[in-house]
């Protein structure tokens, strides 16, 4: 027999043994697909401390049962190998009914180790050691290729959803092993396949590890990012609504504006982070007003010109004070220009037409719609016929007649008035 004892123990055991110590050192693996390379290391050496007792049993006559035993637990091993290593590369995302038909082959071939004590058609020990082969005695090599072309076909199966890279790898380690298994059968080498299931299962264990890190730094990456934006969105409705407060004529306000502000974005097709963006000028539109005298902003009367001109300023005050924030360099254009107008008219740049920001356009005509639908100082809440005969005829006058013609499209929609209600 073609017999290297140290090429067969020492390669097999090293590389096992740096397993091992992967393992050891990364804990944070999921306990279930942790405790399957931890068994199937296990078997791995069970299997090869076999191979070695029979190996010593066959030089020693006498001994035929106890070897005929060693090589049925040998034969059952096998497939039950290639059937945890399976296991592992489908995980969790594999449904559950395709893992039953896989324990059948390696039932089968228990079945068929434990023959060989009432008939030869496996296979048998002649009273001087010798291994001979019956009718089915490349039953046990059949069956690991069976899980070897299962491997092949999971690759390509659209239940696994495995990425690309992965299923080189598998496929890989399945032409691996299948060279292995005829090296052994065909030649004898029976370290090639050893040697060949230990570095396949370091070489899948590096992927799986390196992708299960990928995906944690992404998973935490997104629930960072979630938590920020959160904490942003608070932040900034705090402080929409602390404007908001300076006036209890328009408590919700700034939140109103930057729904409505939203919903034409929507229905104008315009990205989600446009639409993102588009709430944030929203809720912050007013926030120049937080420089304004509250006797200014709550005065009941009529304004002097004086007055006026200091209302005249929140744009510019909250332009000044959104416009260093980085993160989102538009951020202040609902502040500084929800107040121009669409001929040229407004303030406080007199811009024109599509001079003015598309987002300014939007909030101008979202915050227009909840000025004349919610109750002020100075009079009560309008008729919603009056609110849309107002924005009808404010068309290429105060606003853009398209983004006018959206408020409109939502008023309709809204027969009983209750979007004012937000």
């Amino acid at each position: 027999m073609n017999y290297d004892y140290f090429t067969i123990n020492f390669y097999p055991l090293l590389g096992l043994s740096f397993l091992m110590a992967f393992l050891w050192r990364n804990s944070h693996l999921d306990k279930k697909i942790r405790n399957n390379f931890y068994l199937l290391s296990a078997l791995i050496c069970i299997e090869l401390m076999i191979y070695n007792l029979e190996l010593y049993l066959s030089g020693i006559t006498g001994y035929t049962m106890i070897l005929t035993s060693v090589t049925a637990i040998g034969y059952c091993l096998r497939p039950i190998m290639i059937y945890f290593f399976i296991l592992i590369v489908i995980r969790d995302e594999t449904k559950k009914g395709i893992k039953i038909p896989l324990v059948f082959p390696f039932v089968l071939n228990i079945f068929y180790a434990l023959s060989t004590f009432f008939t030869k058609l496996s296979y048998f020990y002649d009273d001087k050691n010798v291994f001979h082969r019956g009718p089915l005695g490349w039953t046990p090599h059949i069956i690991v290729m069976v899980y070897l072309m299962f491997l092949v076909m999971l690759c390509f199966n659209k239940t696994g959803k495995k990425k690309k890279f992965e299923r080189y790898i598998i496929l890989s380690i399945s032409v691996v092993l299948t060279l292995g298994i005829l090296a052994e059968t065909m030649f004898g080498c029976y370290a090639v396949l050893r040697c060949a299931a230990v570095a396949s299962l370091n070489i899948y264990y590096m992927f799986f590890q390196s992708a299960i890190y990928k995906d944690e730094i992404i998973e935490k990456h997104i629930e960072q990012t979630k938590m920020s934006e959160n904490l942003n969105l608070q932040m900034v409705t705090a402080l929409a609504r602390t404007v908001d407060a300076k006036d209890s004529y328009t408590n919700g306000h700034s939140q109103r504006v930057a729904d409505y502000s939203r919903e034409i974005a929507r229905r104008l097709n315009k990205s989600e982070e446009f639409q993102r963006e588009i709430y944030y000028m929203g809720l912050l539109h007013d926030i120049g007003k937080i420089g304004i005298p509250d006797t200014i902003i709550n005065k009941k009367g009529k304004l002097t010109d004086e007055e006026f001109n200091i209302i005249k300023s929140h744009p510019e005050i909250g332009a000044e004070v959104l416009s260093d924030i980085t993160e989102m360099p538009n951020l202040y254009y609902g502040a500084r220009w929800h107040h121009e107008r669409y001929d040229g008219t407004g303030y406080p740049d007199r811009l024109k037409a599509d001079q003015i920001p598309i987002e300014a356009r939007i909030v101008a005509v979202a915050d227009a719609y909840d000025a004349m639908s919610s109750k002020r100082s100075y009079r009560d809440v309008l008729p919603q016929s009056v609110v849309r005969s107002e924005i009808e005829k404010s068309k290429r006058t105060q606003h853009d007649p398209f983004i006018a013609n959206v408020m409109l499209e939502m008023m309709d929609e809204d027969p009983d008035y209750n979007m004012k209600e937000r």
